[in-house]
């Protein structure tokens, strides 16, 4: 062996690096790892005996070492880390790799600083007893050359110098940091717990660096492209980079001796952990699409592909030629295909596409229909129109063979819609019933829906809001259906997550208010159901005053009966949309079967809105004052500088936001039609003081009756405060629970409204019932005559 190779050879290969990237597999380990690290964080904390008696027991296993033993071990520890601090520090000193530094620096910097928090935070209960415990019976070990700090370090370390370094170093920094961690454990130095919640904690942060700063780019080289061409017969005299594609993959585009060119697709493992990460995000979003299980590696997805544009091809379908499937290292594959010459249908004017192109189209999908392919993937860039006028469809790599009629129908939906994109929606559905037959695209009527198609499509149709909703009404006219029933495809949406998590807070805070049952029930068997009554006559109230409210905010004069029944039934929609949004579209909806024009409807529900929430506001500074006088509990009125602070502060605030683009464009779309709708029908009904009466005069009936409802839902148990007190901690919990995405605020107004009435005094056990009476009143009890009023209003067709 030459010296040269005696010398370099115990040094780690750091191997070359010609760029950096952030890495999908990153993001799938980040998240392993931060689950694992949470569970055991949870576990620690929470399953206190669980966790004592395991750690009692490995402890006892080792506790009988010998002090030889013992010493012997942590001199071998000790030695351990020396050579790691080496190991991790010498070869990129040496080397200059000064970003792999700061990487470790960085992580090792993190990692200290939440090893400590962790272990402040879990002492607060359980270790603190183990520890304990265990010395009590001489149990811990006399100390250790390492700390789980140190270890959680070397975990950090180890997980940023893996992409760095060849297959044979990260073997053995594994076995290294294996057998130092299980040393650790036979020394009994620290709780087992804190060793692997250290463990756990190292190897997030130093994923969390990686995906944060990027990781070595190991996609194949040019070169080794080429040799990996030349050994499948395909040697290419130029090689050139073609495009990288919206779905992660490098392309290239080869020449060969003969003048041939080849579409080369290359394919590493990120991609295959991109289509995981897809495939799962597919999995937790919708539902009903269709979707196969992944395949376990990246050799299996290629071949699959493969095979699909073989039969595609087989079958009719214009599709490039396959022309090779080539490994090109241990992890990396290509796929080689005969190069189309074109354009994509994102890149063509509409105008350049003939009658001619748009049949050719549907008579593809047509082919795929028949013979039961389903690509599943088609959107604008996958069509392609070569110099000839001839259009090809590409890229099989979501494809499936003897599929289902659902994808069928799902290829037919994107389709109609790539195709409206392109030449409008009656060309698309009269070219697409002429090809594949009305019955066919009247099937794929469930599925036009936006979560069913690409995000590319998707982002296209948001740039004509109404378009999409104009193709499904012609494909329903074309198929003679009158109400269409859409595959309900999205299992879990941002509201729903949002919603979720409000309800557990709601329980967090609830759940010690219910610590004192026995004291609540006891108030309950001894409440004076005189006052409970009078609840249900101040509920009933309120949608008297909201159909006064009503009544005031459009010109016309409506009927009386069916416009309280119509407040009635908004009650029970409103109860299965958040923030009232069910009730606000059924009032909408009344409105226009009154003869109220559709501008005027939407206008009118606004500015009924807007003065609920202006009474509510008033009422709320009124009732301030007037309880502030002689304090609310622990609660005063705020100094005047306090308050002009506070206004000075929220003015700035909103300035900032207004200097951010996209909050312009947010009140631009969003907040500007509202409430110029609202002040075009404010207009209309200033003209009236009847009008002007019935409206704000409405809102504060509302707004009186829930109060006194919360009044005497506290006085039927007892009472406690005062009723301008109650009035404050009912409109500002109230306020604070409209932010809730839940139906009627379920769980953020019970929260917000007890933590009220305890802060300005009231007893705990008096405070629950109420708020639970004042929800049985407002909210329960008006679902059974709110269903009532909506099928009685439906049937007498005022909905």
């Amino acid at each position: 062996m030459p010296p040269a190779a005696l010398i370099a050879d115990p040094l780690p290969e750091v191997e070359e690096v010609v760029g950096y990237r952030r890495s999908p597999s990153d993001v799938i380990r980040l998240l392993v790892f931060a689950a694992v690290t949470l569970a055991l964080l949870g576990i620690t904390r929470y399953a206190e005996r669980t966790v004592r008696g395991v750690e009692t027991d490995i402890v006892a296993l080792f506790s009988g070492l010998d002090t030889t033993v013992t010493r012997v071990l942590n001199g071998f520890v000790s030695l351990s880390v020396g050579l790691i601090a080496l190991a991790v520090f010498i070869p990129p000193i040496l080397t200059k790799r000064y970003r792999l530094i700061g990487y470790i620096v960085l992580a090792n910097a993190v990692t200290f600083t939440l090893v400590l928090l962790a272990n402040w935070w879990l002492s607060q209960d359980a270790p603190n007893l183990v520890a304990r415990h265990l010395l009590a019976e001489g149990g811990l070990g006399p100390g250790a050359a390492i700390t789980p700090t140190t270890l959680a370090e070397m975990t950090s370390s180890f997980v940023i110098l893996a992409p760095f370094v060849g297959e044979r170093w990260r073997r053995t920094g594994l076995l290294t940091l294996v057998g130092v961690t299980v040393t650790h454990i036979i020394l009994a130095a620290h709780l087992p717990s804190e060793i692997f919640v250290a463990l756990a904690l190292g190897a997030t942060v130093g994923t969390a660096v990686l995906l944060a700063f990027g990781r070595p780019d190991r996609r194949p080289t040019p070169y080794g492209i080429r040799s990996a061409l030349t050994s499948a017969g395909l040697e290419p005299v130029d090689l050139e980079p073609f495009t990288e594609h919206s779905d992660g993959t490098v392309r290239y585009l080869a020449r060969l001796a003969n003048d041939e060119r080849l579409m080369v697709k290359v394919l590493s493992p990120d991609e295959h952990s991109a289509d995981l990460l897809y495939r799962f995000y597919r999995f937790v979003r919708l539902k009903n699409l269709g979707d196969e299980r992944p395949f376990s590696s990246m050799r299996q997805n290629v071949e699959h592909e493969a095979l699909v544009s073989l039969q595609a091809r087989d079958v009719g379908v214009r599709t490039p030629r396959l022309r090779g499937l080539v490994a090109i290292d241990d992890d990396s594959m290509l796929v080689a295909y005969d190069f189309t010459e074109g354009r994509t249908f994102d890149e063509i004017k509409a105008d350049e596409l003939t009658e001619s192109h748009v049949r050719q189209v549907w008579d593809q999908l047509a082919r795929m229909r028949t013979h039961r392919i389903g690509h599943r993937d088609l959107r604008r860039s996958r069509l392609l129109l070569d110099p000839d006028g001839m259009v090809w469809l590409t890229d099989f790599s979501f494809s499936e063979v003897a599929t289902t009629e659902a994808v069928l129908d799902s290829d037919t939906a994107q389709l109609l819609a790539v195709m409206t994109l392109e030449v409008g929606v009656d060309r698309a559905v009269t070219s697409a019933a002429d090809s594949l037959g009305v019955a066919t695209v009247g099937c794929a009527l469930p599925r036009l829906q936006a979560n069913a198609l690409s995000s590319e499509t998707r982002a296209a149709f948001k740039r004509t809001p109404d378009l999409l909703e104009q193709l499904q009404h012609e494909v329903a006219n074309r198929a003679g259906v009158d109400e269409p029933e859409y595959v309900p495809l999205e299992r879990i949406s941002r509201r729903t997550i949002f919603t979720i998590l409000m309800l557990v807070a709601a329980t967090y805070f609830l759940l010690p208010k219910l610590a004192d049952l026995p004291g609540i029930f006891r108030q309950v068997s001894h409440a004076s159901w005189g006052w409970a009554a009078l609840t249900l006559v101040f509920s009933t109230q309120t949608y008297v005053g909201a159909a006064a409210a009503l009544a005031g905010s459009v010109p016309e004069r409506l009927k009386v009966v069916p416009n309280f029944l119509t407040q009635v039934a908004s009650s029970f929609a409103s109860n299965f949309a958040p923030a009232g949004v069910g009730g606000m579209a059924l009032k909408v909806r009344y409105l226009q079967q009154s003869g109220v024009d559709a501008p005027v409807a939407v206008s009118s529900v606004g500015l009924n809105t807007i003065a609920g929430f202006a009474m509510h506001v008033a009422s709320l500074i009124v009732f301030f004052i007037w309880a502030g006088r002689s304090e609310i509990g622990s609660v005063s009125l705020p100094r005047w500088p306090t308050v002009a602070a506070a206004i000075g502060i929220i003015v700035a605030l909103l300035a900032i936001a207004w200097s951010i683009p996209p909050t312009r464009r947010w009140y631009a779309a969003k907040v500007r039609p509202v409430l110029a709708q609202s002040i075009r029908g404010f207009a209309v009904v200033i003209r009236s003081p009847g009008k002007i009466l019935l409206l704000f005069g409405g809102s504060g009936v509302v707004t009186l009756g829930y109060v006194l409802t919360m009044y005497f839902s506290t006085l039927a148990f007892g009472g406690g405060l005062s009723f301008p007190e109650v009035a404050v901690a009912y409109l500002a919990g109230s306020a604070i629970a409209t932010a809730a995405p839940t139906p009627g605020g379920l769980g953020a107004l019970e929260a917000a409204v007890i933590a009220g009435l305890v802060g300005a005094g009231m007893a705990n056990t008096t405070a629950v019932p109420a708020v639970f009476l004042f929800r049985l009143a407002t909210f329960w009890l008006p679902m059974l005559p709110g269903w009532v009023a909506f099928h009685y209003l439906r049937r007498e067709r005022y909905l």
